[in-house]
């Protein structure tokens, strides 16, 4: 199976309105321990799994979208750090002038040897944790020793570099709504300096199970608007949930602090698999506006409501903003 680089063909890196875009998110590997219940990528690592982009593949990308005017790199997956050239793929980011983070399980960073070598090398790395106890959290993610791994990592990397960027993001789900005030607590005190809540995005996994996993909207309109007095001095953002629902918290919706990007991925095309470049430019994707939100002062900057939960659940939770309201 053959390979081209993403720089072939790119799109324009000017969205519909003008949008810049100087992030890159970059799979760079479609393996992971973890087999957690509601991963939006499961069916890409099982299509791709098998799959490994070389580092000069990498150094291709890299030099193709800086040139662009890419200066950030977020490495993802799969599980990015299993990758075994993660560490000199972070270090020619840094070589190359470029801010550089990952999401991680901490299935590596939580092993002091690969932190010290990896660490230095990375500006921000959000460790996912979803839950306040193994319990809870090896339960999602159905790995046993998975919590006790990523909090290990994050004790690590304020340990080995307390100037890093240690972020956490909670994916809220039917299993875990109950405690997650408690796993907002211990990101904090674990040292997260930001807290991401993400409803699941509707695909892969979390596709399959939706109507299983996902929080109906007059829960989360409950539940979410008393999460940031759990975090301490921790910033919280909420991830795919309309505004209204957060209530006064609304100025937390990530709508609104959410980057274009371009996506570096596995794709398919004529009897080979190549790396193609997915340009980004709203958080939109997913998402629909229901029929509430006509007229709402908030529509041009709120994505409303994932289309998946919209076809499955109430939405007389939704409280748009009107231009009579005082």
């Amino acid at each position: 199976m053959s390979t081209e680089p993403a720089a072939r063909a790119t799109p324009s890196w000017v969205g519909p309105q003008g949008e810049r875009t100087d992030r890159l998110e970059l799979h760079l590997s479609y393996r992971c321990p973890n087999r957690c219940l509601f991963c939006s990528e499961a069916h890409r690592m099982g299509e791709f799994g098998e799959l490994t982009i070389s580092l000069d593949q990498v150094g291709q990308v890299l030099r193709a979208h800086q040139k662009r005017g890419i200066v950030r790199l977020h490495l993802t997956g799969g599980e990015p750090t299993i990758h075994e050239q993660f560490v000199a793929v972070a270090r020619l980011a840094k070589q190359l002038g470029m801010g550089t983070s990952v999401g991680t399980n901490g299935v590596m960073l939580g092993q002091e040897p690969f932190a010290r070598r990896a660490l230095p090398h990375l500006d921000e790395v959000m460790f996912s944790l979803h839950g306040p106890d193994a319990a809870v959290h090896d339960g999602l993610t159905r790995r046993v020793g998975s919590f006790a791994q990523v909090t290990a990592a994050l004790g690590l990397a304020r340990r080995l570099a307390p100037q890093i960027g240690a972020f956490v993001n909670i994916v809220v789900t039917r299993l875990n709504l109950a405690v997650l005030g408690d796993t907002v607590s211990l990101a904090a005190e674990l040292g997260a300096s930001l807290i991401v809540l993400s409803n699941p995005t509707p695909e892969g996994r979390a596709l399959d199970r939706y109507e299983e996993l996902a929080v109906p909207l007059v829960d989360l309109a409950e539940i979410l608007p008393t999460i940031p007095a759990r975090a301490g001095g921790a910033v919280v953002r909420f991830f795919g949930v309309p505004m209204c629902i957060l209530g006064p918290r609304e100025t937390l919706s990530n709508d609104l602090h959410w980057d274009p990007r371009v996506t570096v991925e596995w794709a398919r095309a004529p009897g080979k698999a190549v790396l193609k470049s997915v340009y980004t430019w709203s958080p939109a994707r997913l998402r629909c506006h229901a029929e509430p939100c006509d007229g709402c002062l908030k529509r041009t900057v709120c994505m409303g409501v994932f289309d998946r939960a919209h076809d499955l659940f109430s939405m007389a939770a939704l409280h748009p903003q009107r231009g009579d309201e005082p």
